[in-house]
């Protein structure tokens, strides 16, 4: 990796070039993606669908706004993949029974079967990772998240 340079101003320190970490973050991020498409392609979903059932499959009867926080997008976005979802089945609308201003998102049968014969991301997940100890999966982990985090001051996020 190249030297960064770097200054501290008022207590915070600032590194000027992180494009080569936001690089390898897309390249990781394109070849997961690559690997989750393999697994739903054959059950015809899509990211978004999959992200969605993952979700479900962890606690069924969620609101629209739970599944867009947990997803990383927009309330918007994810009433239009429900409504595709609602289309193949895999998903009802219900009234919230605590808020009747809001829906909920609930399975349907069709919907918790693709729990079953979907392999879960883990299991294709497992032999990319050999070589790194769990304690530097743990610190990458953490040093991810405060990245993550330093976007989100004083910012409004979707994620």
């Amino acid at each position: 990796m190249s030297e960064k340079k770097a200054e501290t101003t008022n207590n915070r320190f600032k590194v000027y070039n992180f494009s080569e970490i936001f690089q390898l973050i897309y390249k990781i991020n394109k070849k997961y993606e690559k690997l989750q498409r393999g697994i739903i392609q054959e059950e015809n979903l899509t990211s978004s669908q999959y992200s969605i059932l993952q979700q479900l499959w962890k606690s069924d009867s969620k609101p629209f706004k739970a599944l867009a926080t947990a997803c990383c997008c927009s309330s918007s976005t994810i009433t239009g993949v429900i409504d595709t979802m609602e289309k193949k089945d895999l998903v009802v609308r219900e009234m919230n029974p605590n808020d009747r201003r809001s829906l909920l998102v609930v399975l349907t049968d069709k919907g918790k079967t693709l729990k079953k014969v979907t392999p879960p991301i883990d299991s294709i997940l497992k032999n990319c990772c050999e070589g790194i100890k769990p304690e530097e999966i743990e610190q990458l982990t953490t040093l991810l998240k405060k990245l993550s985090d330093s976007f989100e001051l004083g910012e409004q996020d979707e994620c």
